[in-house]
């Protein structure tokens, strides 16, 4: 499903699960009351080597390319930019046209 510029963090390897494990802390840090996808449970599932996204699954269904902005705090919505996709194939066409 993920093409270059994108890393697909799915593996078992320790650098998919050490960068799972920062990038899901990093989203913790700034994502802030009255976003989206404050107090969602999410799986950070592959980055950008091209860029600050990250791709997020949704335990509650759906995905969501995250645009991290590496602040020590939260973030006022409608920070980090955050975009939806309903299903994979969704996604898959957004990342398509987004690099």
């Amino acid at each position: 499903m993920f093409a270059d510029p994108w890393w697909d963090l799915r593996g078992g390897e320790p650098a998919a699960v050490e960068q799972r494990s920062g990038l899901k802390a990093r989203l913790a840090i700034e994502v802030g009351v009255g976003h989206p996808l404050h107090g969602q449970d999410i799986d950070v599932v592959a980055r950008s080597q091209a860029s600050d996204d990250v791709v997020v699954s949704i335990s509650g269904g759906g995905w969501a390319v995250v645009h991290l902005t590496w602040s020590r705090t939260a973030e006022s919505p409608p920070w980090p930019r955050t975009t939806f996709y309903a299903d994979s194939a969704a996604l898959e066409l957004g990342l398509d046209t987004s690099g």
